[in-house]
């Protein structure tokens, strides 16, 4: 009996794809998807089970999550703790894994020499993993930990609540991820059996699909998925069906209001309509969700931005939001006013759609929506490894193989009757509405979570009376889009092999380069407007960011229109002003003008002003109700930077900004700077060169050296540095960093190699064997032109103190691990991990990434690439072990940095302290200095 059987679908592929494409059904009925890429150095694979959180057990919620987990604590045949996850990190990769209601998704992606071996062990987990007691409780507090991490936090709260509140007899309706209190034995429920018998009802491979991307040709992929998948075992099972439905009368036309922790005002209007997810092809949920969502000039959103109501609005479709229904979302980031006047928005809401059903269903919309994702579809972005085929796997479980790459794209024809069909069902009495906001006042706990929010039926009479309200509303339907791309032609191609400075003077710098892979109409461009303005003081600090929060309001209309044509752009602050533009190279240096020439004449009214002052107070208000671990990296980052305000004096500062304030910076923006612009992609030197000129017409360009922000460098007679946040959570968090004084490639390169070795060795002491916490990590990183080392985690169960020793009790004794690594075992790793590096790009972005960084950081030439790449390759074993020395148990080439969060749990604890540390808790008594223009 043959191994496996072509299946006959021809899989519609990007004219952009030159990748082959093959399904087979192996004997055992497993279904894969085989993608062969020459171009690539590493492999990837995913397998997805159709089943997930909806299909738990009543008496152990949580449990498909908790068997994701359990699955690679040990296979029959590699039976050894995290060896999965170990083994693809020291061949250039890594693995996860994701549950979802209704399926659960496993991928990893190694170095192609070792993709057999990774499939060995991914069949042996799906055949017989050891699912063993010892590790239950273990898993169980890292199930629980990873819940503790959510557990306050507001959107993973409203996501609960949108599912609690369906028909609470449909299992969607119940907690899905689980913790201590469900995931437990009961009295006729052993947790350790309903894990093995849920295995073994659904863990089949003929409900499984599987995808495989790799080098190698489709013949080679067929025989190593035939190899080491076929041990899957076939139970021949079929796919749960949940009979019960999703609502009833009762869950609709409601309203759940719930009181966040941070400062958040919100409002989401959901639509549940009939299952539309075979009807892919029309895209009738598509072509309203476009409409809602644009942000035109006339729209629901410009329109509500207007009346200050809205900061912005944002909607969505889900076609595949449960098996009976599809949903369409509308979420409203709210003012002030806007809460008090939550009826004015709903009745303009209806009125747009009410436009929509009357004006709304023509051919310019639907040409406009086909014109842009049939050239989306023509020069897709090659996208490969492990998001690839994790996205492929699971979407084998919904879609036709011969659509599987094309169903957002694919746009046959314009039916109208779908689109009037879907619209019938947004009407007020089938809204599911949710608001969040300080002002709430919720009796109800929201169940297994910190919080309360409150539940009604919206009355008849609110309903007609937005319907009648919406009468008297006038909105526009976007016009033709402008913006869409007319010529799609290649330039000329210059053999620009490395990039080249066409410009080199005093205050003004042009680099640019043609790509070396892609035959594709796209290109990226930045133009930084260098200066030091936003580092002068604390009001300059608080202007730029004001600024670019008026400039994302004021554009995004510009910002909506240039998205559907293919165009992309943002604006940021790094050493002064950025500018980023990107995809389609036709128009590209038109926008950027055009956004230029905006920037430069903006004017802001006082009632805009006001707004983004209240959203910029929010934003620091809410940033000590964020996660631990993200407080102590932004905390990490004010230590570093310098100079730097701590928020209180950002808040001060915002309350004296005027609008002349914001003209005259706008002014000294344009009259201070110097320019440097990077151009990459389907452009000519000519072009660029040109539109180098046109700038120069619009900034009066300063002959100064350019600016770079000064940033910490080690003080190695000093102490530690001992930064002390508290914060509203639960959780303690810590980053412990050992900034050096090493300031050469070697030294970067060497970390980099480090890292390599100890991150699964951290991952796997911190989480696997103590259960500290559910997500450790370690990172090598650049603090401008040094090196540095962190370890970073958060955790419900130890405070800062006593996880510092479980940190330090690590180094010590991964010292002697690192001695043991034999040197055959290390070359191994570091030529995976090169591998990563020599690896072709299958994008311009993934192309340019390298280089685009080095041009971010202001360095003299931004052709570094091949360089560090032979510094990498030179490292030795004892050269990662040396610097291990050095760096963490002798302490001689490094300061130790330490950012500890303390939650509401361990409050009565002292801090951690340090022997000669230097505390700091207020980042304003740091030095303020500015760097010279020395670059």
């Amino acid at each position: 009996m043959p191994s496996f059987t072509p299946l006959d679908n021809h899989i519609i592929k990007s004219p952009n794809d030159t990748r082959e494409y093959k399904v087979i059904r192996l004997s055992n009925d497993l279904e894969v998807l085989l993608v062969s890429d020459p171009d690539l150095e590493n492999s990837s694979a995913s397998l997805s089970v159709p089943v997930g959180s909806m299909h738990n057990p009543e008496l152990q919620l949580g449990l498909a999550h908790y068997l994701e987990h359990m699955l690679f604590l040990g296979s029959e045949r590699y039976p050894t703790i995290n060896e999965y996850s170990e083994f693809m990190n020291q061949h250039g990769g890594y693995t996860n894994a994701y549950t979802s209601q209704d399926s659960t998704v496993y991928g990893f992606e190694v170095n192609d020499d070792y993709l057999g071996e990774a499939l060995d062990r991914l069949g042996d987990v799906m055949r017989a993993p050891l699912l063993d007691e010892k590790y239950a409780d273990k898993e169980r507090h890292t199930v629980n930990a990873e819940h503790k991490t959510y557990f306050d936090n507001d959107m993973r709260k409203l996501y609960a609540l949108q599912r609690f509140t369906l028909n609470p007899d449909h299992p969607m309706a119940r907690f899905s991820t689980g913790d201590l209190t469900t995931l437990v034995d009961k009295s006729n429920s052993k947790l350790q059996d309903e894990l093995v018998r849920f295995f073994n009802r659904y863990y089949s491979a003929n409900l499984m699909k599987v995808a495989i991307t790799g080098p190698r040709t489709i013949k080679q992929l067929e025989q190593v998925a035939s190899l080491y998948l076929t041990q899957i075992p076939n139970k021949k099972v079929s796919k749960p069906v949940i009979a019960t439905p999703l609502l009833t009368k009762e869950q609709l036309a409601i309203k759940v209001s719930m009181k966040p922790t941070a400062d958040i005002k919100m409002l989401q209007v959901n639509f549940l309509l009939p299952s539309v997810k075979d009807e892919y092809m029309y895209q009738p949920g598509g072509y309203i969700s476009r409409l809602l969502g644009s942000d035109h000039q006339g729209g629901l959103s410009d329109t509500l931005q207007k009346q200050a109501l809205v900061e912005s609005v944002m909607s969505g479709f889900y076609s595949t939001y449960s098996e009976q229904y599809s949903q369409l979302s509308m979420q409203f980031k709210l003012t002030g006013k806007g809460v008090e006047q939550q009826d004015k928005i709903m009745a303009t809401l209806f009125a747009f759609i009410d436009l929509i059903k009357n004006k709304g269903i023509n051919s310019l919309q639907y040409e406009q929506q086909q014109q842009s994702l049939s050239t989306r579809f023509q020069f897709l972005n090659k996208y490969s490894g492990f998001d690839y085929v994790m996205a492929l796997s699971a979407n084998m479980q919904i879609y036709p193989y011969k659509d599987i790459l094309f169903f957002p794209y694919r746009l046959d024809a314009f039916n109208s009757e779908f689109i009037t069909q879907l619209l019938t069902y947004l009407t007020p009495q089938n809204s599911r509405i949710f608001e969040v906001s300080p002002s709430v006042k919720g009796e109800l706990q929201i169940p297994h979570y910190q919080g309360k929010y409150a539940l009604q039926q919206v009355s008849v009479e609110t309903q007609q009376a937005w319907l009648a309200d919406a009468k008297n509303i006038h909105l526009k339907l976007p016009s033709s889009n402008l913006w869409l791309p007319e010529n799609l032609s290649l330039v000329n191609n210059e053999q620009t092999e490395v990039a080249q400075q066409l410009i080199n003077k005093p205050g003004a710098s042009l680099w640019y380069q043609q790509s070396q892979y892609l035959d594709e109409p796209k290109a990226i461009l930045k133009l930084q407007l260098n200066n030091d303005i936003a580092d002068q003081s604390a009001n300059n600090r608080v202007m730029m960011s004001l600024l670019l929060n008026l400039l994302n309001k004021n554009f995004a209309e510009l910002n909506f229109i240039t998205q559907e044509a293919g165009l992309n752009f943002s604006i940021n602050n790094s050493n002064g002003m950025v500018i980023n533009t990107s995809g389609y190279s036709d128009k590209q240096d038109k926008l950027l003008l055009t956004v230029l020439q905006e920037i430069k004449k903006s004017e802001f009214s006082e009632q805009s002003l006001t707004q983004a002052k209240q959203e910029m107070e929010r934003r620091l208000n809410n940033k000590s109700k964020s996660k631990a671990m993200d407080l102590a990296m932004a905390g990490f980052r004010d230590v570093v930077r310098q100079p730097t305000w701590s928020d209180e004096t950002l808040k001060n500062a915002l309350a004296v900004i005027t609008v002349d304030d914001m003209s005259l910076f706008i002014k000294q923006l344009f009259s201070t700077s110097s320019v440097r612009l990077l151009a990459l992609g389907n452009l000519s030197s000519k072009q660029v060169l040109a539109l180098f000129h046109d700038i120069e017409q619009l900034v009066k360009i300063q002959s100064v050296p350019f600016y770079v922000i000064d940033r910490l460098q080690a003080n190695l007679v000093q102490g530690p540095l001992n930064y002390t946040l508290t914060s509203p959570m639960e959780d303690d968090a810590l980053a412990s960093i050992y900034l050096t004084d090493f300031q050469d490639d070697a030294s970067l390169a060497t970390a980099e190699l480090l890292n390599q070795l100890l991150r699964p060795a951290f991952y796997d002491q911190i989480r696997t064997q103590e259960q500290l916490t559910y997500s450790p990590f370690s990172a090598s990183f650049p603090v401008n032109d040094s090196v540095a080392f962190g370890l970073f985690t958060q955790t419900p169960v130890l405070s800062n103190a006593q996880l510092y020793d479980r940190f330090d009790a690590f180094l010590n004794k991964f010292s002697q691990q690192l001695n043991e690594i034999s040197t055959e075992k290390f070359n191994t790793i570091k030529q995976a991990h090169v591998a990563n590096y020599l690896a072709k790009p299958n994008n311009i972005a993934a192309e340019f990434d390298y280089l685009m960084n080095e041009w971010l950081s202001i360095k003299a030439d931004v052709n570094h690439k091949p360089l560090y790449i032979k510094t990498l390759q030179s490292i030795s074993l004892q050269a990662v072990q040396e610097f291990y020395q050095k760096v963490f148990l002798q302490g001689k080439s490094s300061q130790q940095i330490i950012v500890q969060v303390q939650g509401t749990k361990y409050k009565e604890l002292p801090f951690l302290s340090l022997p000669n540390e230097v505390k700091i808790t207020d980042v304003d008594n740091l030095p303020k200095r500015v760097a010279n223009r020395d670059k």
